[in-house]
């Protein structure tokens, strides 16, 4: 088969189907390859292969991924396209992600579910106890306020479910909650027959924030041992089911809410949030001091707002300043997990409680995806360095 560079069709990636290992093809499940394989877009230039994801693991990705690099190699360079994986969209009456809301409505977790122990390959170090069923904490953390963290945050956690990961997100952000206002959720958690509180779902993501018990016009004016309590009765007291992430939406700063999560329960690894200005870049750089520290590992850093592209001309810009991330990823020898750029749509989505990654084909769900699969990724070798 022969592909020219940076033409790489549809059919042709379909057609690979032919040259399918059995080891691949016992894990496709019900899918045929011709139904995974689902569209190829172009992205200034650069080709996306995009995969349906479900029922498959990481490595049953990674072996996929790698095997259509081998076919195309010869007739076209990595540079020039990217693979990458989502959930197959679907009614809300066939997707397993409707049945836990099945379940919370009639209370139905049973003890076995929610004394899940934590997945062999967590390791929690001494003195810290594990939230029950969760397999992977992942912290999203900024020195400084208004860079965008909760943004971040919430499109992640959609990313990830959007592989087909199962996901949980955690506003710990005591003083100003916002992720119920970007997942446009606004009911109140009930209490199972065990006495824990079930997380509402948005999204396909279990949600878990102060906001639900505090009226939006109420100003919260708490202490550290009280920060401590609610977070730690969030950790422990809710019944999260099995999840593959929990994303937890740190407050900005380096404050007794961190140092709570740092010091309560094992996390996988922080995400860095920070936008390309150096007075946001010295606080993230705070931010990844403090986590190295208390040995939290860092997964990476995302830049926020990179670019501005005007809507009349079309010019974009470097409004904040360029290259910040990149120099504190080469500084601090941590991964560059991507750049989001600045535009209107992603605050407008998140004010009408419908985040631009719940969006087929939208470009900040690209975006996105990609990240989510970095931090996979990422996440991945750090727990094979603990073994």
């Amino acid at each position: 088969m022969t592909i020219k560079s940076n033409t790489i069709s549809l059919e042709a990636v379909q057609n690979l189907e032919h040259a399918l290992s059995s080891s691949i093809l016992n894990q496709l499940g019900d899918f045929f390859w011709k139904d995974r394989v689902h569209s190829i877009e172009n992205d200034s230039g650069k080709l996306k292969i995009r995969f349906y994801s479900d029922g498959l693991n990481l490595s049953a990705k990674t072996e996929i991924e790698t095997f259509i690099r081998n076919q195309l190699k010869e007739d076209t360079s990595e540079s020039e396209f990217s693979i990458y994986f989502e959930r197959k969209e679907k009614s809300a009456s066939s997707t397993p992600a409707s049945k836990p809301n099945e379940n919370h409505t009639n209370h139905s977790h049973s003890p076995q579910n929610s004394a899940a122990k934590p997945a062999p390959d967590m390791k929690p170090p001494s003195g810290k106890k594990p939230i029950q069923g969760v397999k992977r904490i992942i912290a999203v953390a900024s020195g400084k306020g208004g860079v965008g963290k909760s943004t971040v945050s919430v499109n992640l956690a959609i990313g990830l479910h959007n592989q087909g990961y199962k996901v949980g997100i955690l506003d710990a952000d005591i003083y100003g909650p916002s992720v119920p206002t970007m997942l446009n959720l606004h009911q109140d958690p009930l209490v199972n027959e065990n006495n824990k509180i079930i997380p509402p779902e948005a999204h396909g993501l279990k949600v878990m924030s102060f906001g639900f018990f505090a009226p939006e016009e109420t100003a919260v004016i708490w202490r550290g041992p009280m920060i401590m309590k609610a977070l730690q009765q969030f950790f422990w007291d809710v019944d999260w089911g099995n999840l593959d992430f929990l994303i937890i939406d740190l407050p900005p700063g380096t404050g007794d809410a961190q140092l709570t999560l740092v010091q309560s329960i094992p996390i996988t690894g922080a995400v860095i949030v920070t936008t390309p200005q150096n007075v946001a870049l010295l606080d993230a750089v705070k931010g990844i001091a403090m986590f190295r520290k208390t040995d939290v590992p860092i997964i990476g850093v995302v830049e926020n707002m990179s670019t501005f592209t005007c809507p009349s001309c079309g010019t974009e810009s470097h409004i904040f300043g360029s290259g910040g991330a990149e120099r504190i990823s080469g500084k601090f020898e941590v991964p560059l997990l991507g750049h989001i750029p600045l535009i209107s749509e992603i605050r407008e989505a998140g004010d009408l409680g419908s985040p631009l990654t719940t969006k087929q084909n939208n470009q900040v769900r690209i975006r996105f995806a990609e990240i989510a699969e970095k931090v996979v990724k990422n996440a991945v070798s750090l727990e094979n360095l603990k073994k």
